[in-house]
Order: structure tokens, then sequence, then C-alpha cells
């Protein structure tokens, strides 16, 4: 595939993401090396490099160490299964009295100057905070972290094939008449198509982490759908039909 036809992939928004990454693809692919992406990206990235890009004896894969993690590093050409840069900081309140959200943990590590975009996610559990990042900023974190949030807390780092951290999901079925986006945000708001049509329109939704307002769009299994004020979800597979004919498709919102 040449460099214009696979552009046309992506939305103008992201193309100029994926430039040093289609060099990196080429560069691994002429000298026969592993490389690996210098941040971690989300899925409007590294599944279209995954799922259009097929050459043999050549891989490009993803990894962010949790079961469905949404950011993650891309390699191409390891088939020699090179270890990815990746450590997991483990961050534990100390705090009996205080909660600590997924906010507060960001934006106390990206109060160190760490851009979004050198940390894979982030999962909270139990007062414990699994924090994927590339391994040398892990160890500055390490280094430079001590409070969130005026909370004292302990830091250690652990190897990505350590952790066995799982994101949680309410799972349900529901019965739609197609997996147009608009009906897929009429069930999962329990709102009526009309509203859900309205919600696409301003821009509230996001498939895979890019704007869609398309209505008439159709999503995949897997995708990541974002409705702002609602939720995060993902689209299962589909597991039969109803008497009425309509498609009952699995949802998981994340908890």
């Amino acid at each position: 595939m040449n460099k214009e036809d696979f552009f046309k992939n992506f939305k103008e928004e992201d193309k100029n993401e994926i430039i040093n990454l289609y060099d990196k693809f080429n560069l691994a692919l002429e000298k026969d090396i592993t490389l690996f992406s210098n941040e971690f990206y989300t899925p409007n990235i590294w599944t279209i490099f995954r799922d259009n890009i097929k050459i043999k004896d050549f891989k490009i894969e993803s990894y962010g160490v949790f079961n469905e993690a949404e950011r993650k590093i891309i390699s191409f050409n390891n088939l020699y299964q090179i270890e990815y840069p990746i450590k997991v900081v483990k961050i534990k309140n100390k705090s009996k009295f205080k909660n600590l959200s997924h906010k507060d943990y960001l934006g106390s590590i990206m109060s160190l100057g760490i851009k979004r975009n050198k940390l894979g996610d982030l999962i909270v559990k139990d007062d414990i905070c699994y924090v994927a990042a590339f391994s040398d900023i892990a160890e500055y974190i390490a280094s430079n972290l001590n409070r969130i949030s005026n909370v004292s807390c302990d830091i250690d780092i652990l190897e990505a094939d350590e952790v066995d951290i799982r994101y949680e999901f309410i799972e349900e079925v529901i019965n739609v008449q197609s997996k147009r986006l608009d009906s897929i945000v009429s069930k999962i708001t329990r709102k009526s198509r009309s509203t859900a049509e309205e919600i696409i329109s301003r821009g509230d939704v996001l498939i895979n982490y890019s704007v869609y307002r398309d209505k008439s769009k159709e999503v995949k299994e897997n995708d990541r759908i974002t409705v702002r004020k609602y939720g995060k979800y993902i689209l299962g597979s589909i597991v039969g039909n109803s008497k009425s004919g309509k498609l009952k498709v699995i949802i998981k919102k994340y908890t």
C-alpha cells in the first residue's frame, strides 16, 4: 500500500501523528529490523496500522500491558519477540481518609513535565494506581513523584509481565436494528433515536478517540465508543437475533 492510499484511512486531524510512524514502518521493512513507536497511541492510530498493512513475514503489533488497553506502543517487525520498552509504575495511596481519582494521579504525573503520550493507560484499584509507561519515564516518575494531590504515596516499578490488572466492565446485550452509530448511541444512552442524532451532531460521540458526526457510521466489533456525559463502551460481538429480527449485540461499559 502506498503512502497516499494508506493516509486515506486516517482522519485529517490524525495525519500529523502518523507521519513518523509510517517512516518507522518503512525503515523496519527496508532494513529488516525491529522498531518501536516513541509514544503510546490511541485506537484510532494503532488499529489502522495493525489492520491495514499486511506483509508476509512482517508483523505490526501493539501492546499496552493491560487487557483491553487503549493506549499502546506499536511494534514493527518484532518477529523475535523483543521486549517492549514498558514498565508499570505502582502508586499506592497512603491516606486512609482521602480517595484519589484517575484525574488526581494523571495530573500529578503530568505536573512533572511528562507528556500524556509517554504514558499508557492508568487503572485505579483499591487505592492503588497502575500506570503503563516507557521504561525511562517510569524510572523518572519513581525518582521524582512522592505525593498525589498533597497525599503521600509509595511507588514501586513493576515489570510488565508481573502485572495482571484488568479493566472492569458492566456487560449487557442490546437489541438494535443495525450497527449504525445512531442506533447504538440510542440504546446505550437509553434515549430516543432523534436525541441520539442530536448527541452525535454536537460532536459528543467518539469512536476510537475520533469524533464522528455521521449518524450512519457503521460501528465495528471492538470499537471504543465514548459518549460525553454518559460513559465509555466497547462494542462486542453479535450473539444472535431477537424474535423481531433485531441484532443482539454485546456492549461493555467501563466502570
